[in-house]
């Protein structure tokens, strides 16, 4: 399961050292104290140091409150954070000093609405933020620090591949050109220029993790760059988590647990609530019936609003695969009561119980398997399954969608092209995401043998077909292949 905590947190983990070349601007230490999740530390030396109407505070006080809202997810808590950078913005704006840390503010917190609205799916608002912070950086980056140019327009050129094609269209209108800005190799740069030890290196490696994690090409990209630097700082709690959840997706759940269980990582606690939710998850997949627990203390304290709904029907999965179907049933009736499913990840929980149907043991398993990365076990299950015609038409087509998926990701290319094209052809008796997502992995796969009509033909099946779970994230892979077929 593509997880979306934090993509906000770790792409945008500026921390308001937009001018850290110039001296007297946003010091380190406060930045180091944040980045370490030592709030009350960061907050005593930010009243020591500055005024609250500098800039300087201003920048430093927009990062600590994203960060917050980010790491307890609510609306309450996107609305609270709207609200306040309002009046950050027009404080910024009006301030007429020569400061040179405005412009890089003014950026920054644009640059945090833009994906705090993304996050909660308010796409129009957050590309006219996009764009905001984009003008600011294209129009007075020549004042900026190279580091500082590279690290923004670096962002700001991975976002603008990000934008819903719906929304393109008033970016477009105003004169954006993503053709001029550094994008990933920009991320590079900054991570790469920067001291060791620095704040800067820290925030460049998260750039980096979570970029290629989100928006790579291949999902073991963030886990490949990881291993190839050497696994570095561990100490801080938001590579660690990054970390681990680079190596889940690209299905290392053995790794994934190593650098989140405190039993297995030198006693490292969790550091915030999500922690908990992550862990139950590498749990679940090793099919250790302890997940249950790490679920229930996320549980009892989430942050937020967010990831509740997804870690109590996964609880009462672990629940049914384990045979204890009262306990299972109690789940499902809990997420059906919950409300304010705000997350994809929410809503496609609620989806799932609303249809009356709990899932059969054995195919929470394969699911299971496969998000855990066991493709060959996975992969021999569905096989199994598939040869015992015991199974529906759309459970059959389900079957065979996680075997494709593991093919998929062994190399095995022909066989999965097989598989999914048994998905498509079960369409009509499937009704679920995993009809375009099949489509949408068949236009990668015949782009990757040069079959280029054959990949449009998918896409475009892809897109015809997505009305289920995880549109958004669909339509848009879809749309960006579609354009990169067209250039």
């Amino acid at each position: 399961m593509k997880n979306r905590f934090l993509i906000t947190l770790t792409i945008l983990l500026l921390s308001g050292n937009l001018m850290f070349a110039q001296p007297g601007h946003f010091d380190p230490e406060i930045r180091i104290c944040y980045l370490n999740l030592d709030t009350l530390s960061g907050n005593k030396l930010l009243i020591q140091r500055y005024q609250a109407d500098d800039p300087e505070y201003i920048r430093i006080t927009g990062y600590r409150d994203f960060l917050h809202t980010l790491l307890y997810q609510s609306k309450s808590n996107y609305t609270r954070y709207f609200s306040r950078s309002d009046q950050w913005l027009q404080k910024l704006k009006k301030n007429k000093t020569a400061d040179g840390s405005i412009k890089p503010a003014l950026a920054e917190i644009h640059l945090y609405r833009a994906l705090l609205g993304s996050f909660y799916a308010d796409y129009k608002p957050a590309a006219f933020d996009l764009y905001d912070s984009y003008k600011v950086v294209t129009k007075s980056g020549s004042g900026f620090s190279i580091s500082d140019f590279n690290k923004l327009s670096g962002i700001i050129g991975v976002l603008l591949k990000q934008i819903p094609d719906q929304y393109v269209k008033y970016l477009k209108a105003v004169g954006v050109k993503p053709s001029g800005l550094s994008g990933l190799n920009g991320l590079e740069l900054y991570y790469r220029s920067a001291l060791p030890g620095s704040a800067e290196r820290i925030e460049g490696y998260l750039l980096m993790i979570t970029a290629l994690k989100e928006f790579g090409k291949e999902p073991e990209d963030a886990w490949t760059f990881i291993k190839k630097e050497g696994k570095l700082m561990l100490d801080n709690p938001l590579i660690r988590y990054q970390s681990a959840l680079a190596a889940l997706k690209a299905g290392d759940c053995e790794w994934a647990l190593k650098l989140l269980d405190p039993k297995l990582n030198g006693n490292v606690q969790p550091a915030f609530p999500y922690w908990n939710y992550q862990l139950g998850r590498c749990k679940l997949y090793q099919n250790d019936p302890t997940a249950t627990d790490y679920f229930e203390k996320f549980l009892a304290n989430p942050g937020g609003d967010n990831y509740r709904h997804i870690a109590t029907l996964m609880q009462g999965w672990s629940y049914l695969i384990h045979g204890q179907q009262n306990k299972a049933n109690d789940c499902i009736i809990r997420v059906k009561n919950m409300q304010g499913a705000s997350t994809e990840y929410d809503r496609q929980a609620v989806r799932e119980v609303s249809s009356g149907l709990m899932p059969k043991p054995g195919f929470i398993q394969v699911r299971l398997q496969f998000d855990g990365g066991y493709y060959e076990k996975c992969m021999e299950t569905c096989a199994k399954m598939i040869e015992s015609h015991q199974f529906s038409t759309a459970e059959d087509g389900e079957l065979y969608y996680r075997k494709a998926r593991c093919e998929q990701r062994l190399g095995k290319q022909a066989q999965a092209i097989k598989s999914f094209l048994e998905v498509i052809g079960r369409a009509d008796a499937i009704q679920s995401y995993i009809v375009p997502n099949a489509a949408l992995q068949l236009g990668e796969l015949y782009k990757k043998a040069g079959q280029i009509e054959l990949a449009r033909k998918y896409y475009r099946i892809c897109l015809d077909q997505n009305n289920f779970g995880y549109r958004d994230g669909i339509d848009r892979q879809a749309r960006l292949a579609l354009k990169e077929l067209d250039k």
